[in-house]
């Protein structure tokens, strides 16, 4: 029997990653990315260069293979919308439209009624002074291709509006900021029979605007956990999303309100590679595949570091221990704030941070 090929559009490491998985549970990949020198080239089984715009080339590229996931949520719909046979596209369309626009995002939550920061949508200059009024402290973040804090600034109330709306140059939001104690992450997995299964919750600690720790698996109270994992089937649910889903959390005291959702394998989810019985890479992998989801077991307690911009000097020369696992993206250029590798430590089950 051939084994079922897995065409991936992205080629940056979490391509790379879902293709080292892909391997352990017998799987080919077909990377799609428009840069030949990306972190997935050499990793995937195949591999094709092209544009996303380019409607040849992607029915070229979906003919090719047995399914289609992503390994980030910027793909342009277009892309989606030149494959023909869209039950290939795993997750599908509806999880990458909701998660591109931060808008459409709380509005779907606010349906569900999944508890998130007060927010408005940014029109004109008199919504920049309602949230001055109501807000008191909040931040504006643009509606789209915003991450790791890129297109985002602090509004303060004795602000003036009118510089605020001349800096403004996306679509954006107004969201109120939470003196949060903590984030966490629930790492969720939904196959095609609608079977769900997560991770360990860990806590993120983030260092400007960009993930550097993530620590499980982590105190939480009962009905903490509860909330958190009701609240993340009710969203995977809801998408009819199969893979591999991250939503990211505020605890605020006993309130719990939702950050945001990643429509794929995530970044607090590493630590999954070398801790647990089966990483979030190869429960994407076999969902997307049509397999059954599979039940992870925490083999280490773990505590996952993100290696930022020239800190991977430090790292280059470097071999794993029985303790600490690296792992390198193969980056050409280590640019200010840019993600090339992360460093995994682990410990006994037992502990908890």
């Amino acid at each position: 029997m051939a084994k079922p090929i897995i065409g991936i559009l992205g080629g940056g490491q979490l391509g790379m990653m879902l293709c080292d998985a892909a391997k352990k549970i017998d799987i080919e990949t077909h990377i799609f990315c428009p840069e030949y020198d990306c972190p997935s080239k050499g990793r995937s089984t195949y591999f094709s260069v092209g544009d996303y715009n380019d409607k040849k080339e992607i029915i070229k590229f979906s003919n090719n293979v047995d399914y289609i996931t992503y390994e980030f949520e910027n793909i342009p719909i277009e892309t989606i919308d030149f494959i023909t046979d869209q039950k290939k596209i795993r997750p599908g369309k509806k999880s990458l439209l909701l998660t591109q626009d931060r808008l459409t995002e709380k509005k779907f939550l606010d349906k569900l009624k999944v508890p998130i920061a007060p927010y408005k949508d940014l029109r004109t200059i008199d919504d920049i002074s309602s949230a001055q009024n109501e807000f008191t402290d909040s931040i504006i973040k643009t509606r789209t291709l915003g991450y790791d804090g890129k297109g985002q600034f602090s509004l303060k109330e004795s602000d003036d509006p009118n510089e605020v709306l001349n800096k403004i140059i996306n679509n954006s939001i107004i969201e109120k900021r939470i003196p949060f104690e903590f984030e966490v992450s629930v790492i969720i997995a939904r196959d095609i029979k609608g079977n769900t299964s997560f991770f360990p919750i860990g806590k993120n600690i983030h260092e400007n605007h960009i993930l550097k720790h993530t620590y499980n698996p982590i105190s939480l109270s009962e009905n903490q956990t509860k909330k958190l994992i009701d609240y993340s089937k009710k969203i995977i649910t809801e998408l009819n999303h199969i893979g591999v889903l991250a939503v990211e959390f505020f605890i605020v005291k006993d309130q719990i309100l939702v950050n945001e959702i990643a429509p794929r394998v995530h970044n607090s989810g590493h630590w999954t590679i070398d801790a647990c019985s089966i990483s979030q890479f190869e429960q994407h992998m076999i969902c997307v595949s049509g397999n059954e989801i599979k039940e992870p077991v925490l083999k280490n307690s773990a505590h996952m570091i993100n290696i930022i911009g020239e800190e991977i000097e430090d790292w280059c020369d470097k071999n794993d221990t029985e303790k600490v696992k690296i792992h390198l993206y193969n980056k050409k250029e280590a640019k200010k704030g840019r993600k090339m590798g992360h460093i995994t430590e682990l410990f006994n089950k037992e502990k908890i941070f």
